[in-house]
């Protein structure tokens, strides 16, 4: 046989050439028929190949991924449900502590107020006991308080003019603090007497001991503020003495008619009207 490719001459049944290896074409005419019986065994080599192939298959279906089980499903189906589980636990939580914050936070301002509120009550009432300490503390300083005054040195003026009108009607002579002279009666000295509180065993008025305030402007809340006093040692009745004074803010002309050997000098409210009247008008004048 000759090659078809090289043209090199080869046995009668290869198949390749031996010169150059290319396939060798078989002529038709030297085919063979093939056997029945060969056909029948490849048959049967083709059966029993499919037939030892078979559990290749069936190992190939085996370890195909299998159905999912009943139960498998439900656990795949459950997986939305625990999500949404999830979300609503973290709702609730979220919901709790902010609940129990906002309860806290209304605690804490409700603490805060009452707080504030107790410290604004603590110091109201600290600066109402300071301001009456500070209160107690000015009256005990100063004997009295000052008040408007009702007297002056005008009006120390007009009532010593009005005293020596006064007298010459009477047939009397007055001696007054009102023209600047000090009164002597015996053991009682005015006004040094009342100034330094040295007139407590000498005088009385309508035979009680009273508490006396000598004062140029009558502008204290004491019951006797005393603004001038008089007395006339000649008198034939007996040694006359005068106190002009602001009773409880009123004016009154107190009067004592004991001897100048007396040891307490009794006053009472005098019974002359123009003296009480002329007074009063100086005193209660603008």
């Amino acid at each position: 046989m000759y090659c078809p490719n090289c043209g090199k001459k080869n046995d009668i049944d290869a198949l390749f050439c031996e010169n150059c290896g290319a396939r060798l074409i078989i002529p038709a005419s030297s085919a063979q028929p093939t056997p029945a019986s060969a056909v029948s065994s490849a048959a049967q080599s083709t059966s029993s190949t499919a037939a030892s192939e078979a559990p290749s298959a069936s190992t190939s279906i085996s370890v195909a991924p299998t159905a999912p089980e009943p139960g498998t499903r439900s656990a795949q189906h459950a997986q939305p449900r625990s999500t949404s589980e999830l979300f609503w636990v973290i709702l609730i939580v979220v919901l709790a502590v902010a609940l129990g914050g906002g309860y806290y936070w209304l605690g804490h301002q409700r603490q805060s107020n009452s707080t504030a509120t107790t410290t604004a009550k603590s110091s109201s009432r600290i600066a109402t006991s300071e301001k009456a300490e500070s209160s107690s503390s000015s009256k005990a300083s100063a004997s009295t308080a000052t008040q408007t005054a009702l007297w002056s040195t005008t009006k120390s003026s007009e009532l010593a003019s009005f005293m020596s009108s006064w007298q010459d009607t009477m047939n009397q002579s007055y001696e007054g603090t009102y023209d600047g002279q000090s009164v002597t009666i015996g053991e009682l000295n005015l006004p040094s007497d009342i100034k330094n509180h040295q007139y407590q065993d000498k005088i009385t008025v309508n035979g009680d001991t009273v508490k006396l305030k000598w004062t140029t402007a009558a502008d204290t809340d004491a019951k006797y503020q005393v603004v001038a006093a008089a007395t006339d040692p000649n008198a034939s009745s007996g040694v006359i003495t005068y106190l002009y004074v602001f009773h409880n803010g009123s004016p009154d002309v107190l009067v004592s008619q004991d001897s100048a050997t007396a040891t307490t000098f009794n006053f009472t409210s005098s019974q002359n009207t123009d003296l009480q009247d002329g007074f009063a008008k100086i005193a209660n004048a603008d």
